[in-house]
């Protein structure tokens, strides 16, 4: 059968680039030729935009530089398990680990490492907290705008949700509230609500100060669709979610805004030891089992899907 990776949204070049060269080791590996009658890999889109319906969909995402997804549907909030839950977190957690060990060190050494999607680039300059971060804090995080997960996959209007859910906390007084921008955010045509919540006492972050500085001192995140979900995960910290990332199997939803000062009152209530082992379950199973990051998840993955996609058409 034949294969054909395809230049669309995006170069297939950094990130993209490693992933393809996988993707291209791996689909030779399993037999696959170069040509266009057969599957059809694009990156960083979904299956309504693109002409074939036998069609894989590959995205870098967290928690490294090297970790991506393949996807037959699409990606983030638009991918499979966005819709589905995946019972392998489950199954795989009870047949490969008996003894209930998930060898949670490796997840303890990317958090040490402050890994994260960009790693690897030589322009970004990471640094600590230049203010002291607070203890126990709610930790709201924010999303380019115009980010299509939000806008174009969701409905749009994220800033206008982030400031509700603020205002929210901060009128119900729920304690310190961290307001982490996206880093790559200009706050210029956003300084109006900026200050707004500064004014408020709302610790806001903008620029490129590492997740893993916040998450020891988190209480509790509040997402809407962001790969800093995962992060929060690894942590253990429990998350409130707003949109419906791959993630949110494991997480408690917000369906609508008077609903969360109850989430964040009876936080103790629903963030039990059971739902908390869920998570870690997940998170674990998610980034060793399910994203690609080398040749032999990339050849798993690939095995799955090209087989699923043979049977479909």
């Amino acid at each position: 059968m034949e294969y054909k990776i395809h230049d669309f949204k995006f170069e297939w070049k950094g990130n993209f680039a490693r992933a393809r060269e996988l993707v291209e080791l791996c689909m030779d590996d399993l037999g696959f030729v170069e040509g266009d009658n057969g599957i059809h890999i694009y990156n960083h889109t979904h299956s309504l935009n693109v002409p074939h319906k036998t069609s894989l969909f590959v995205k870098p995402t967290a928690p490294t530089s090297s970790h991506f997804a393949i996807d037959n549907l699409g990606y983030a909030n638009t991918s499979l398990m966005a819709f589905h839950e995946p019972v392998e977190y489950e199954y795989a957690y009870s047949f490969l680990n008996p003894n209930n060990n998930m060898k949670w060190d490796n997840i303890t050494a990317l958090i040490e490492k402050k890994s994260n999607k960009w790693d690897d680039s030589i322009l970004l300059k990471w640094r600590t907290p230049k203010e002291s971060v607070p203890d126990d804090h709610i930790l709201v995080i924010g999303q380019m705008p115009d980010d299509e997960t939000v806008n174009g996959f969701g409905f749009g209007g994220h800033m206008e949700r982030v400031d509700h859910i603020v205002e929210t906390l901060y009128n119900y007084n729920a304690g310190p509230i961290v307001v982490k921008l996206h880093p790559r955010l200009k706050s210029k045509k956003y300084k109006k609500v900026i200050n707004k919540w500064k004014d408020a006492g709302v610790h806001v972050v903008q620029g490129y100060e590492s997740i893993h500085d916040y998450l020891p001192h988190t209480r509790v995140a509040i997402i809407d669709n962001s790969t800093s979900g995962i992060e929060c995960l690894m942590h253990e910290v429990p998350v409130i979610s707003y949109g419906w990332p791959e993630y949110h199997w494991v997480t408690k939803k917000l369906q609508v805004l008077p609903q969360l000062v109850g989430l964040i009152e009876d936080l103790d209530v629903w963030y039990t030891p059971h739902f908390k082992e869920n998570a870690r379950k997940f998170i674990y199973w998610y980034i060793h089992d399910y994203l690609c990051y080398d040749e032999l998840s990339t050849w798993n993955r690939l095995n799955d899907l090209t087989k699923w996609l043979q049977n479909e058409s």
